[in-house]
């Protein structure tokens, strides 16, 4: 139902920390490091391991810890992990996982080469970028430059963006771009 005024997501109580929103789809950080999702999830953007749609929150994961951050693509979401790991799911047809493949994952699956060092994320409408000890790395739909590395390819595992030196803090993505924050 469209709503015109703002109204409280049923079924999560004090303690969330931080969201992200997709194209149809939402995620709340919770204080304990847990993810709960809700929306559209025909691409198992929500990370529950099914397609249901859910009107309400439901446990994304399961997560080797607790998660710190998140971001929400077009239809797919990323988490960093305690211990700075990060892991990605939903739509992967052009490589936005970061898994190695184009495969679309109903469960957080590790980003390849992302197992410690991460400190941010920020998902785009067909890419995700992330900072990895200061630097920048993007994968994903890259036909725009959104990747940062100087070519016009999609690339389905993580690709350093030159030129960004070692003391970046955050990311972002948008439909076509990305920036980042020293």
């Amino acid at each position: 139902n469209l709503r015109e005024t703002p109204v409280a997501v049923s079924g999560l109580a004090a303690g969330v920390v931080a969201i992200a929103a997709g194209k149809a789809h939402t995620c709340a950080l919770l204080q304990g490091g847990q993810v709960r999702c809700w929306g559209a999830n025909d691409r198992g953007q929500l990370g529950d391991g099914t397609r249901m749609q859910r009107p309400q929150p439901v446990d994304a994961g399961p997560f080797s810890g607790p998660v710190t951050a998140l971001s929400a693509g077009e239809e797919h979401t990323c988490a960093v992990v305690a211990g700075a790991s990060l892991v990605c799911w939903g739509r992967n047809d052009t490589g936005q996982l970061g898994d190695g493949s184009f495969e679309e994952r109903l469960r957080p699956a590790a980003v390849q080469g992302f197992a410690s060092g991460v400190s941010a994320v920020g998902a785009g409408h067909y890419h995700t970028c992330a900072v990895r000890n200061g630097g920048v790395s993007c994968w994903g739909r890259g036909e725009e430059g959104q990747l940062g590395d100087g070519q016009f390819a999609t690339r389905a595992v993580p690709t350093a963006v030159p030129g960004l030196g070692a003391a970046m803090r955050s990311v972002g993505g948008g439909r076509f771009h990305g920036c980042a924050l020293s």
